[in-house]
């Protein structure tokens, strides 16, 4: 037996079924949408588990940090028990030697240690918890994408369907057709072939209607809207192939006709049942008068959002002002253009059929960095991170009367004045963050040349008024660093604390000498103790008081220390109660890097890439 040629043809069986398929959707463009339907609802499915599942992941972060805020407050009740215990144990031991504070020593340093980590976990989890959000929030965005992509498929469909039936309804179609008709015995045989051939038209149109409508591919559908649109068929030609008497009595005529439907441009959806927009093109205008439009249009919202602000939209060539942009336009093919100083243009052409939520994220450019450009990131909402000035690699000399060479391998941002207290109060109102000497209730001061803590001192009271625009004082190195921290998170950038060189290279500015200026310290230029200024001696002053460097930086002689990352604990800078000789850019500070004091702030450094 030959087998050969079965074989073959089962082996290419896989290439029939889907070479059917394939011209199953070429005649008939629903079969693909349909199929496209199918992919976007499994898609629906597991989009909307992946939503469940970081929604159950989100309410779980939710409990498990709400649960460390109750025992936070528990530990510091704990944490105040102990300490008031040990305060009175020390006034005991005043009197009496013997007084053992071992005990209440071991409790005071146990509560704070649980104080400490509790905050640590809690700070690791409010950022799991925020990282939750933004990827529930992604997630939505992807569900609401999947939505409106199956949403769109639907309008598709809906658009092909009618487009569908449009052509199967003018479709010409050829009929032959029988009718016999008794005449009155007065009329002529003319007027009875006459009057039979136009009976057999009128039954023509009648079984075409009928015909037409079980032709289509949704007759079920058709026919029950069948007696709501006319039809307007038209008889293109007809001819008699047979007419006469065939009994004597009944006159006969069979003829071919051909004949087509020319129903209105609404038809097909009032036969379908759906909306007429979709048997409408989107928009079409009159050649002769462009004011007359003579098509249906349909208007829908574009909504237009970026990664930054004070941006500039423009929309077909019309500027719609800043980011986020709701507009209303015609659907068809639009184009988006969004543009910002100092980034890449956002263009894009789209073609709207439905309401359509478009984000854009804009790019640096690269281009080349130059000395002493400012620059500040985006915090989201409208604000900005601390403003910043390029410092550019190099040789620089650094230390006293600049005896030390360094070179400078990469460029960084160097923060133009220490953070100030608006700015450090944002980031403790989004991250509810206690500070070294909340949780100790100890900021240092200088009172007559002792080291002495202030009475219930920290940022907010530091023992002086302060504005908005004052360096921000009370705060630890370990402060500094979670600010530092805070801002990497937000921008997506690098922050730090500056080394003790990194320091020392932004503030000289290229100086070799003592102060940017000069080697001797020049009253009334930098809030220092004793140097002329009306805060001397008494607080610190805004940051932006007294004349910048070259490089545009304020306060690198005076006004406050300024923590480093070094790990001794070293500040640079000098301060408004120290001596001018102090704030030489070579001369330092060193305190424990969990010590606060009302002359020591900090400024940031800002890692480039």
């Amino acid at each position: 037996m030959r087998t050969g040629l079965p074989t073959f043809l089962l082996a290419l069986s896989p290439y029939f079924v889907s070479a059917g398929i394939a011209a199953e959707e070429a005649r008939d463009p629903i079969v693909k949408i349909d199929q496209q339907l199918f992919e976007k609802h499994e898609e629906l499915k597991s989009t909307t588990q992946r939503r469940d599942d970081k929604q159950e992941q989100l309410k779980k972060q939710q409990e498990s940090v709400a649960e460390l805020t109750i025992q936070a407050k528990a530990l510091d009740k704990i944490f105040a028990d102990a300490k008031a215990q040990l305060e009175s144990n020390y006034a005991k031991m005043i009197d009496d030697p013997a007084v053992d504070i071992a005990a209440s020593q071991k409790a005071y340093q146990e509560a704070w240690s649980n104080v400490k980590q509790n905050q640590k976990q809690r700070l690791f989890e409010e950022q799991l918890l925020q990282e939750l959000e933004h990827q529930l929030s992604l997630a939505n965005n992807e569900l609401e994408g999947v939505n409106q992509g199956i949403e769109s498929l639907e309008q598709t469909k809906l658009r092909a369907r009618a487009e569908r039936l449009q052509g199967e309804l003018k479709q010409p179609h050829s009929l032959s057709v029988s009718f016999t008709n008794r005449c009155q015995t007065n009329m002529t045989i003319a007027e009875c072939d006459r009057q039979t051939r136009d009976l057999a038209l009128q039954k023509a149109v009648q079984q075409f209607q009928s015909e037409l409508i079980a032709n289509t591919s949704e007759p079920q559908a058709i026919e029950a809207n069948a007696s709501k649109v006319p039809f307007n068929i038209h008889v293109l030609r007809s001819k008699a192939k047979e007419s006469g008497f065939y009994d004597g009595v009944r006159y006969r005529s069979l003829m071919d006709v051909e004949m087509q439907a020319r129903p209105t441009q609404s038809a097909a959806c009032t036969l379908l049942g759906i909306n007429k927009k979709y048997c409408f093109e989107p928009e079409r205008v009159d050649d002769k008068d462009s004011s007359v439009i003579n098509k249906e249009v349909a208007w829908v919202t574009l909504n237009v959002r970026s990664n930054l602000y004070d941006d500039k939209v423009t929309i077909d060539g019309v500027n719609y002002g800043s980011t986020p942009v709701e507009v209303m336009l015609p659907v068809g093919k639009h184009t988006v253009s969004i543009r910002k100083e100092g980034y890449r243009d956002f263009l894009e052409e789209l073609s709207i059929k439905q309401d359509h939520n478009l984000r854009a994220v804009l790019v640096e450019t690269t281009n080349p960095l130059r000395e002493g450009d400012k620059f500040a990131d985006s915090l989201g909402s409208g604000h900005q991170g601390p403003e910043l000035s390029t410092i550019l690699p190099g040789q620089y000399m650094l230390g006293e009367h600049g005896s030390k060479q360094l070179k400078l391998k990469r460029p960084f941002g160097f923060g133009i004045t220490p953070v100030t207290v608006k700015q450090f109060e944002t980031f403790v109102d989004s991250t509810n963050y206690q500070t070294d000497a909340e949780l100790t209730n100890t900021c240092n001061a200088i009172v007559k040349g002792e080291v002495t803590p202030i009475s219930k001192g920290y940022w907010r009271n530091p023992g002086f008024k302060q504005a908005a625009n004052s360096p921000v004082v009370c705060v630890s190195k370990n402060d500094a660093q979670a600010y530092a921290q805070w801002l990497s998170r937000k921008t997506n950038h690098h922050y730090r604390l500056p080394t003790e060189d990194e320091w020392e290279i932004a503030a000289r500015a290229g100086s070799e000498a003592n102060y940017w200026w000069g080697n001797q310290f020049a009253p009334s230029q930098a809030n220092t103790g004793w140097g002329g200024t009306p805060w001397s001696n008494k607080s610190t002053s805004p940051v932006t008081a007294f004349k910048p460097n070259r490089l545009g930086i304020y306060d690198t002689v005076g006004n406050v220390w300024q923590w480093t990352n070094d790990s001794r604990g070293v500040l640079k800078g000098g301060a408004w109660n120290f001596s001018p000789e102090m704030a030489a850019a070579h001369e330092q500070l060193t305190l424990s890097n969990s010590s606060a004091a009302n002359y020591a702030g900090f400024r940031v450094l800002r890692e480039i890439n």
